[in-house]
């Protein structure tokens, strides 16, 4: 394992030389900082205002799931920006031909990156949620973005042939919010068209209760499963 350490700390050394890929890394705070604290007294203003005490309440736990989801986005584009560089200079080939191995890549850019995310994750959510969430729901929220923050990157990387069209393409990983909002916004069998998306499946899970909580969880991490999978395939064939 000592490649894999030594490849990573080199790694996040990459990361912090780069002043915006640094700062990515602060949003989840500034963005735990800004709900736990705004969003109530934006709640308390509408109320003074219309009488409406619980206008935003019912949606705490979308600004909490946002947090959660978003971490490893945040992550993983910091690290999706060297790896995208690493593939354009030829690096990764040289590296997955040392003791390193593809394997170790993968673990030094992908692996630890998404555990730091997601327990970075959980830490913000533990303190500043302001939703009902339980621990238990938190650190099943982590390891679900734990699997989340891998495959996105890995997909990214395999679609996009250089880095203009790897930040183009990153853009687009704000798609996975849209499962959240489909639970909470749209009431009828419609919302099901999201059902492609690990995320729709979480949210489901921490908004139901009893047989149908424990199978969305399920569905959620089985559908992570096989997105991982398959994106990490595509990315070792484009690398």
């Amino acid at each position: 394992m000592k490649p894999v350490y030594i490849s990573f700390s080199c790694f996040i050394k990459e990361i912090f030389k780069d002043a915006m890929l640094a700062a990515m890394t602060l949003l989840p705070v500034i963005l735990g900082l800004l709900f736990k604290f705004g969003v109530p007294l934006l709640n308390a203003l509408i109320a003074a205002q219309t009488g409406k005490t619980d206008f935003l309440a019912p949606y705490y736990l979308l600004f909490d799931l946002t947090i959660i989801f978003s971490t490893p986005v945040m992550f993983g584009y910091a690290g999706l920006m060297i790896i995208l560089e690493e593939r354009d200079t030829g690096i990764l080939k040289y590296l997955a031909v040392t003791p390193l191995g593809m394997k170790g890549y993968l673990r030094s850019r992908l692996v630890l990156l998404s555990a730091i995310a997601s327990v970075y994750g959980f830490a913000v959510e533990a303190l500043l949620h302001i939703s009902a969430m339980n621990l238990v729901q938190i650190a099943l929220g982590s390891a679900f973005s734990f699997l989340t923050g891998i495959w996105l990157v890995c997909l990214i990387v395999s679609l996009a042939a250089n880095k203009v069209e790897g930040l183009a393409f990153s853009k687009f990983s704000g798609f996975l919010i849209l499962g959240p909002f489909a639970a909470f916004f749209i009431k009828d069998a419609l919302k099901y068209l999201a059902a492609f998306l690990p995320t729709f499946w979480f949210t489901e899970f921490c908004m139901s209760k009893g047989f149908y909580a424990v199978a969305a969880l399920a569905v959620s991490f089985a559908l992570s499963a096989v997105y991982l999978a398959l994106s990490v395939r595509l990315f070792k064939k484009k690398a």
